[in-house]
């Protein structure tokens, strides 16, 4: 058979299936209404579950597209949090720093003009740094360079609005300093007359770069042999060269050892100078 065939018989069909329909009292109208719709009602529950399970399914998508940007809103939070955390952390540490400075500012009894260090060499790291304060502020060559811990070099080169700091460091820094006097009470003579107190040592500090260029010592040379320093014991500037101003912390005694012809320590220094940020430039040895 063919298709046209087939249109023209399918078309007859219609035709004679639509004039019964029409030819029907409104009665059996509704039955065979009744009757159709029972024969599709399956399909419609089944179009009508499928269209439920599309749009949960779409629900649930939107749902966890909703979750999936809360998260990162929250995970953004989160770390901006963070961030201002440690920059509050940061800057409490900063300002408990710049108040323990200003208290020992306070408290010096030499002039004091406050630096921040602006550059390092990484090929002369514990060699020199340079400072914001010049000419300009009064820094002149050869004056000491301290924090609240201790000596941490002297000025050299001068411009406008920078130096060059030495660090005590550096082979070519030298201080002299003196050695803490021994706190214990001199022992007694039979006779009951004491013993006479040994001066305090004295000698040169300087620093001593190793061949492998890592970290150099502090040592303090020109010490007697009979020195005996004990570790712990503290090293202050003695104030001779007019340069270092007496009194001032340079750090402690690691080892003594002696040589052929004195005595020496190597020295832990006061102030890290690893972690340098603010400094002072001694001005003036009075106030």
């Amino acid at each position: 058979m063919t298709s046209r065939r087939l249109f023209i018989l399918s078309l007859i069909g219609f035709v004679v299936l639509a004039g019964l329909v029409l030819t029907l009292s409104p009665h059996r109208m509704r039955s065979v209404q009744a009757g159709f719709l029972g024969i599709i009602s399956p399909l419609l529950k089944t179009g009508s579950s499928f269209e439920k399970q599309y749009r949960d399914f779409r629900e649930g998508l939107k749902t966890l597209e909703q979750l999936e940007e809360q998260n990162k809103r929250l995970t953004i939070s989160n770390n901006d949090l963070s961030a201002t955390n440690q920059t509050l952390r940061g800057l409490e540490a900063e300002n408990n720093q710049l108040r323990k400075a200003l208290g020992y500012a306070q408290r010096a009894t030499f002039q004091l003009v406050p630096a921040r260090i602006i550059a390092r060499d990484a090929a002369s790291w514990y060699n020199n740094v340079v400072i914001d304060r010049g000419g300009a502020e009064g820094i002149k060559p050869d004056m000491a360079v301290l924090t609240e811990e201790g000596l941490v070099g002297k000025t050299t080169i001068v411009s406008e609005h920078s130096t060059v700091v030495v660090l005590i460091s550096d082979e070519t820094c030298r201080v002299a300093a003196r050695v803490e006097k021994n706190l214990d009470r001199p022992a007694e003579q039979p006779s009951g007359a004491k013993v006479p107190e040994k001066p305090a040592e004295q000698g040169i500090i300087r620093g001593e770069r190793s061949s492998t260029n890592a970290v150099p010592q502090i040592s303090l040379n020109f010490l007697s042999k009979q020195a005996g320093l004990e570790p712990g014991q503290k090293i202050f500037t003695s104030g001779l060269g007019g340069v270092f101003p007496p009194g001032v912390l340079v750090g402690a005694v690691r080892e003594f050892k002696v040589r052929e012809l004195d005595g020496y320590a190597t020295i832990v220094p006061a102030v890290d100078l690893t972690t340098l940020e603010d400094v002072f430039v001694v001005v003036s040895n009075r106030r």
